[in-house]
């Protein structure tokens, strides 16, 4: 009895790090939108510049996570998740010391790693903890991305006009990072081992594989563009500072956010892809709305946050029951 009151609360408090993990992550990938006119001005580089840098990022968050399945596999999710924290804070570190561009495509590369890492690893876990209530926690694991993604932006927004510099927050951010890895040592994470062949049902079919490839794919790059480049486009095309421009990215997450956070129980009760299919064709129709209202629409997009929210924990999550005997607890 005593155990299992053991592992309840080692568990508890594994889900805890994780939200916390999760929020950090969100404030360090995101606040990047509000930066983006920062670093064109004080490096003196282009959109064109601008471009190669969200795509190196793009690259080596899909290497890493490529990488990062194979290495659950052979090391568990906690290596993996310290590996993605300590990468996080290299990554940071770079960024700080950053006197020309290309030392800022380096720490943008670097970082992607570290936020596929800690990605992956938690993704993988997630399914094995409180297996009762899989959806609602996958669901409130990436609500608490959406608050980060959320406050993130416009706290940076706030700071940069009040003439705090970028690498500041950066700094903050890593000193937060710190303090998260010296908690991990101390937590017990659970083993998911991979299922031998002769447990498996069958061959994995890999036309299925492909279109979760392309669906999150695409999912990805929709919430990613309007993270990355929203701000950018505002200040811009309409001329609003980074305050202004950074509230409609963070009403996004916002909404984002709330959405995550109940999700989950209306994902349990009207059915994982019922569900993800409505809402996937209200996000398209109100950001395609939004465009073509110009001015005027920028609040449509931030509201599509709200139908974006449920897709990518729960595609992630009808994977770990697609391919079931994939990982077994």
């Amino acid at each position: 009895m005593k155990e299992k009151v053991t592992n309840n609360k080692s568990t508890f408090a594994l889900i805890i790090f994780i939200f916390l993990l999760m929020i950090i992550n969100a404030i360090s990938e995101n606040i990047r939108g509000v930066l983006i006119p920062v670093f064109k001005s004080e490096f003196g580089v282009k959109d064109t510049n601008i471009g190669i840098f969200l795509f190196i990022g793009s690259l080596g968050y899909v290497i890493a996570t490529f990488i990062g399945g194979l290495l659950c596999e052979k090391v568990g999710q906690k290596k993996v998740l310290s590996i993605g924290i300590i990468t996080m804070i290299v990554s940071l570190g770079i960024f700080i010391k950053a006197s020309i561009f290309e030392v800022l495509l380096l720490g943008m590369f670097i970082m992607n790693l570290g936020l596929a890492f800690t990605s992956i690893a938690v993704n993988t876990l997630i399914p094995v903890l409180l297996l009762s209530f899989q959806a609602i926690l996958m669901n409130v694991t990436h609500f608490c991305y959406g608050l980060g993604a959320s406050i993130g932006p416009k706290m940076a927004g706030n700071l940069i006009n009040k003439g705090v510099r970028w690498r500041s927050l950066y700094l903050y951010i890593a000193i937060a990072f710190v303090v998260l890895l010296f908690i991990f040592i101390f937590l017990k994470v659970p083993e998911v081992h991979k299922a031998s062949q002769n447990e498996e049902n069958g061959e994995v079919d890999k036309t299925l594989i492909f279109f979760y490839i392309i669906a999150l794919g695409f999912y990805v790059c929709a919430e990613m563009g309007t993270g990355s480049w929203l701000i950018n486009y505002i200040k811009n095309v309409y001329g609003y500072n980074e305050a202004t421009s950074a509230t409609y990215l963070s009403i996004f997450f916002g909404m984002l956010t709330i959405g995550r956070l109940l999700g989950g129980a209306v994902v349990e009760k009207f059915g994982y892809i019922n569900t993800m299919l409505k809402f996937l064709i209200m996000a398209f129709v109100i950001y395609t709305l939004a465009l073509f209202m110009g001015e005027k629409g920028l609040i449509l997009i931030s509201i599509s946050g709200l139908f974006f929210s449920i897709i990518f924990p729960t595609t992630v999550l009808t994977i770990s029951k697609v391919f079931s005997k994939k990982y077994l607890p």
